[in-house]
């Protein structure tokens, strides 16, 4: 069972004495919490809410040596200013110097499609050389032809893409052994 580990605010006061772990970044409301929260089958682990940007720290979650983190989302979350650049900061940060970091999961709401902001998160990703996976949430909320929009676009960045429902459970266990094969 998952355990929710610490929460930090920059690299001195990161999880430390663990190999590997994967992260899950996206934009605000795209249902990052939900998703971890399917993944690991728990109902509460990642705090969900109706308000987009409620997470605003990086926070660790382990299950024995596997571990999750859920960085801010970004975006379109009404927030003081000075509070988006402290997380933009925070997220930068942990990008860079992060050793552990195997696996990013950029998350895209399949229902309207990668964002400009999205886009702007591949790029800094792959600038990087960071290994990601694109996933797309909230199927069961797209309709077919949105779907196949998000899809092709998707695709058209990355070869790594997968479908997902946290409600459904659409393609979570597909997922979790992305996950397992890379913390493993």
């Amino acid at each position: 069972m998952y355990k929710f580990i610490i929460s930090s605010t920059n690299k001195e006061n990161m999880l430390t004495g663990h190999k590997k772990e994967v992260c899950f970044i996206g934009r605000s409301n795209v249902g990052k919490s939900s998703l971890i929260n399917a993944v690991v089958g728990q109902n509460a682990l990642a705090r969900t809410s109706n308000t987009p940007g409620r997470t605003q720290l990086i926070n660790f979650f382990q299950e024995d040596k596997k571990t999750l983190v859920d960085l801010p989302g970004y975006g379109f979350a009404k927030m003081p200013l000075r509070i988006k650049k402290k997380m933009f900061e925070m997220i930068e940060e942990y990008f860079e110097t992060r050793e552990e970091l195997v696996k990013t999961f950029l998350l895209m709401d399949s229902k309207i499609g990668p964002t400009k902001d999205d886009m702007q998160m591949v790029e800094y990703v792959k600038g990087l050389g960071r290994d990601f996976t694109i996933i797309l949430t909230k199927s069961d909320k797209s309709k077919q032809s949105e779907i196949s929009k998000s899809l092709k676009i998707a695709n058209s960045l990355s070869e790594d893409v997968i479908l997902v429902s946290s409600k459904k459970g659409t393609n979570i266990s597909k997922l979790k052994k992305v996950i397992d094969s890379v913390l493993s």
